[in-house]
């Protein structure tokens, strides 16, 4: 919310305005990025450096920023990689019958969320691979 009247890009923003960010034009901003519509996560980090995701970095901004950021940052930056690892670990990933990769329909649905138009459907087959091993 605009805390105060102001100008932006030469447009009047009254004081007490909600003003939304799309981010899903931001980052598909040809005149911002090279090659804006491939998936390319890296251009937004700086090689070898912490980002704050607590603070006033715009990094993460689709799950905001400072004390209003998304309670649930921190939880899943742990836990997230370690269900993924453990699904991808478990089971082989196979398209259905008919479907392949080139075919995908890979469109996007814009929204106040990203997601795509077509859902994802893949079929999980559990890996026999390790069953009777011990660790």
């Amino acid at each position: 919310m605009a805390m105060d009247s102001c100008k932006m890009l030469g447009h009047h923003i009254p004081k007490g305005t909600q003003i939304l960010v799309n981010v899903w034009a931001i980052g598909r901003d040809p005149k911002t990025w090279e090659d804006p519509l491939l998936f390319k996560p890296e251009r937004f980090l700086e090689p070898n450096t912490a980002v704050d995701y607590k603070g006033q970095h715009f990094e993460f901004i689709p799950f905001g920023s400072g004390r209003r950021m998304c309670p649930a940052v921190p939880l899943v930056s742990r836990v997230l990689p370690l269900a993924l690892g453990s699904l991808l670990h478990s089971f082989d990933w196979v398209l259905p019958e008919g479907l392949e990769p080139e075919n995908m329909d890979m469109a996007e649905r814009m929204g106040i969320t990203l997601r795509k138009s077509v859902p994802l459907k893949v079929i999980p087959i559990p890996y026999k691979g390790h069953v009777g091993c011990s660790i």
